[in-house]
């Protein structure tokens, strides 16, 4: 019976609880025992934590869409070629090097369209912009080129608005399995969008606004503090390393279309205008956007007379210092009216500049991107987002990129961005439409030309636009 007593008041003094005070007896000793190992120095060091799980896209995505690209693994970059031959862009995927071959589009007002009719809330504009990428992806579109302002600028409010709505809109990309990837252009020159007045372009501001084109080009009015002019949109959008540094932004552009026919030298690539319009512009513009983002630039498409035009670019770019030269990438854009034909001299007339950029290109060894393919209907009424002109856009691919050309004389162009494939009344909520990149004139591709949206497909399935 002693001996029952005996253990049961052990095996209740093991199972009571341990008092704060309570010391614990030293452990048993064998002075004849050899001392333990010492445990391996990284016994209790800290695992690596993995990786937090990527947030869910807003909206489900479309997978199997094989013309959109993988998740990159770091910013695309510039690869020059030797003199004579084009550069072209690229990127590493899942660990390789891959050429960036493409037909893109545009969604040129964006941005303005997630701030002012997306919704009232972060959720519901990230919708918005998840159901037009996804939209964008199922066209096989892999790169999509927009403003990176808002319909109306002029203030630092608008620059803020707009960081806030591409910061928005590169998030919810990034949640995508594939990803897109975007030409974000900081100033239109063109009437319409991004101005303090956008029904009309920087020729026609205010003459005392730093936006009026001749104060923007030629007398410092891009640089104007607190303007809310071109400067301070890239230092904004530099300061935000959400967009700063996004591997989806294949480059930043600085001007959409800068027109110089009737306030920069007449047009003419001549004179003393001409030189202060590269030295108080082009320069430092460009040298500001390479120094604060580490991505590829344009400068844009450049509009003004034939004479002297090859030469003149030419020149200023050869004067560029290396580092800025070799992440360049030349642009032009181009539209025809319907039924182009390298027999039609009006299409001659209307690819003149194509070709001289795409010379300017080769003799620099610079990679090059058709920015704008498009097709204007002449004498169509101005029709948005409803049936009107028709788009003969076999013949427009076949001109412009081949094959209609002899195989030797074909341009040299792997990545294009087609005009006027607009999203109209996508359905984003409930019934609720929202149109996006449409601007109602005759390039513009109607709802009812299922035969001009199959050849967009066909065009970005050919293998010369495709990733290698």
């Amino acid at each position: 019976m002693r001996l029952f007593l005996a253990f049961f008041f052990i095996v209740a003094a093991c199972d009571a609880p341990l008092r704060p005070d309570a010391v614990l007896p030293a452990p048993l000793t064998n002075s004849t025992s050899v001392p333990d190992s010492p445990p391996p120095p990284n016994l209790h060091a800290a695992l690596p934590s993995p990786a937090p799980p990527r947030p869910h896209p807003a909206c489900p995505e479309t997978i199997g869409v094989s013309e959109v690209w993988a998740r990159p693994d770091g910013l695309a970059r510039v690869v020059p070629a030797k003199p004579g031959a084009v550069g072209h862009m690229e990127q590493d995927f899942a660990g390789r090097s891959v050429r960036l071959r493409f037909v893109g589009t545009h969604l040129f007002d964006l941005l303005d369209k997630l701030l002012y009719e997306g919704g009232p809330t972060e959720l519901d504009r990230r919708r918005v912009a998840c159901i037009a990428l996804d939209t964008v992806a199922r066209s096989g579109a892999p790169v999509v080129r927009l403003w990176g302002s808002l319909k109306q600028t002029g203030s630092p409010t608008e620059i803020k608005h707009a960081a806030d709505m591409l910061a928005l809109l590169l998030d919810e990309n990034a949640r995508r399995e594939r990803p897109l990837r975007f030409i974000v252009t900081l100033q239109n020159h063109q009437a319409g969008y991004g101005a303090p007045d956008s029904t009309r372009s920087l020729d026609d501001q205010d003459p005392k606004s730093p936006f009026f084109a001749r104060r923007f080009y030629l007398e410092g009015g891009w640089k104007e503090k607190g303007a809310g002019t071109l400067a301070d949109r890239i230092e904004a959008f530099a300061e935000r390393p959400a967009i700063a540094q996004d591997p989806a932004i294949l480059a930043f552009e600085l001007v959409n279309e800068l027109d110089t026919f009737r306030n920069v030298a007449r047009g003419t690539w001549d004179g003393p205008e001409a030189s202060v319009w590269v030295n108080d512009f082009v320069r430092p513009a460009l040298r500001l956007l390479g120094e604060r983002f580490p991505h590829p630039i344009l400068l844009g498409d450049l509009r003004g007379h034939e004479a002297g035009y090859v030469s003149f670019q030419r020149a200023w770019i050869e004067a560029l210092p290396a580092s800025l030269r070799a992440r360049l990438v030349w642009t032009a854009h181009v539209y025809t009216t319907v039924a182009p034909s390298n027999e039609d001299p009006a299409f001659a007339r209307a690819t003149w500049k194509l070709d001289h950029d795409l010379t300017i290109a080769r003799s620099l060894g610079l990679p090059f991107l058709l920015g704008e393919l498009g097709q204007h209907v002449p004498k169509s009424a101005l029709q948005f987002c409803r049936g009107g002109a028709k788009h003969d856009l076999g013949q427009l691919f076949d001109v412009v990129l081949g094959p209609a050309r002899p195989r030797a004389e074909r341009r040299p162009i792997e990545a294009a961005i087609l005009w006027g494939e607009g999203l109209c009344n996508l359905d984003v909520e409930g019934g609720r439409t929202i149109s996006i990149g449409a601007g109602g004139d005759s390039a513009d591709i109607g709802p009812d030309e299922p035969w001009a949206r199959e050849r967009i497909r066909e065009i970005r399935q050919d293998p010369r636009f495709r990733v290698e």
